[in-house]
């Protein structure tokens, strides 16, 4: 073979190279692109025998080649970013959003499904949008967050001096300028607050109540299913609050005082003995600081037992909580259980149901969640709850393969919470065959 031949025949195998990029978006037939790969080949059997080191060159042009196709389709198809729409009473000033304070709600419903609200006589605004979530500022008032969950979502909501790092859940928040007070409720789901003593950031979990106070630095913990009745005012800190007829001694021994005789009938030498000035914090006050093992520890020395059967019913609840918070997931049902058979008909029991259909969908058992949520529904139809428990019972019927039951629920919840945080996915299953 002659030296211009060979010539002819490389530059035959370069043609080939330079169409497989254009066969990478699909713009030459199959039959086109096996035709270019077998004279592909067979200029390379040609070189391969006269000029070894042009193979090689070949070689790292089709390397080359590809990864600049690759490049190109990337940078040609970036992800969107999410689009949102503003609806109901908006006063709008210099970037932000304000709800007046007679009026209704301000909605921002966004692309992917996540559903923001603005309470009448708040404010906030988008700062930024990306294709994975946003960054939205809370100026004043209350802010209603339903948050889509998928893969790498992030969003955060700023109030005053704190951030919450959201990546998919159930909250709402509420910010005090004045006051300089952050209530923040979580209804599902996780978040991160960092803020004034929380630089290295707090987890708040589903069912838990954060006030933090920006003036002090103060932050306290509670329980969300604390009685309904117990609401304080805004420029008051969480307190944990138990029903009188509810509370039962941890043991036998009678409260300090109540047997101490008076000083005609005490004995000359008897020794008094005096309260200690700093009493033992309870279990109430120990979880919202925190110290979820304080309280699990503190049942245990008492005996789980006797604390389940006996105690009060905001220790059932500080240690049902504490245990979920520390995962000692077999502990915390068996607060939960004892909440709902000791105290029936309590908040704090109609709330646990909903908690006990959490922890089984989260293990996967689909039958008894169900069976939760719908004790739930049945006890607490307008209960802080209901949208979670009636979205989370449509997932677990798709999931369970009941499409019958999941559609009828579907209907339901759209009916309920048109805007609610699976009225998305409610839509997908009435659409779907």
């Amino acid at each position: 073979m002659s030296r211009n031949e060979g010539l002819v025949e490389h530059d035959a195998g370069a043609e080939n190279l330079a169409a497989l990029p254009r066969a990478l978006d699909g713009s030459v037939s199959d039959a086109e692109h096996a035709a270019g790969r077998e004279r592909l080949m067979v200029s390379f059997g040609t070189r391969t025998r006269t000029t070894p080191w042009r193979l090689v060159a070949l070689a790292a042009a089709l390397v080359v080649s590809v990864a600049a196709g690759v490049a190109v389709f990337l940078v040609q198809r970036p992800a969107p970013e999410l689009e949102y729409r503003v609806t109901g009473p908006v006063v709008t000033d210099g970037g932000w959003l304000g709800v007046p304070a007679d009026r209704g709600a301000l909605s921002l419903r966004f692309s992917e499904g996540t559903e923001i609200d603005l309470g009448p006589g708040s404010k906030g605004k988008v700062e930024s949008v990306t294709a994975d979530g946003a960054r939205v500022v809370l100026g004043t008032g209350l802010l209603r967050a339903r948050v889509v969950h998928r893969p790498r979502t992030h969003w955060a909501v700023m109030a005053g001096p704190y951030s919450i790092e959201v990546t998919g859940t159930a909250f709402d928040v509420g910010w005090s300028t004045s006051g300089e007070r952050l209530e923040l409720c979580l209804h599902d789901g996780s978040v991160i607050v960092r803020g004034p003593s929380l630089r290295d950031g707090l987890r708040v979990a589903a069912g838990q109540r954060l006030v933090a106070h920006a003036r002090t630095g103060g932050a306290e913990l509670s329980s969300l299913f604390a009685p309904e009745a117990a609401a304080e005012t805004p420029s008051e800190s969480p307190r944990a609050v138990e029903p009188s007829n509810t509370t039962e001694p941890l043991n036998d021994v009678e409260a300090p005082g109540a047997a101490e005789p008076s000083s005609a009938e005490r004995e000359p030498g008897d020794s008094v003995e005096t309260p200690p000035a700093h009493p033992s914090p309870s279990w109430s006050e120990m979880l919202a600081s925190g110290n979820f093992r304080g309280v699990i520890e503190s049942a245990e020395s008492r005996g789980v037992g006797n604390a389940l059967n006996r105690g009060s019913l905001a220790d059932l609840v500080a240690l049902a909580d504490a245990a979920r918070y520390a995962h000692e997931k077999a502990l915390a049902k068996r607060g939960l259980l004892a909440e709902r058979t000791r105290f029936p008909g309590s908040a704090e029991a109609r709330g646990a149901a909903f908690v006990l259909g959490r922890m089984a969908d989260d293990a996967g058992l689909s039958a008894e969640a169900l069976h939760w949520y719908d004790e739930y529904l049945s006890e607490s139809p307008r209960g802080s709850f209901a949208a979670e428990a009636l979205g989370r019972k449509l997932v677990a019927l798709v999931r369970a393969g009941d499409t019958g039951s999941a559609r009828s629920i579907a209907g339901t919840y759209l009916e309920r919470f048109p805007r609610g945080a699976h009225a998305a996915y409610a839509r997908e299953v009435l659409s779907g065959p």
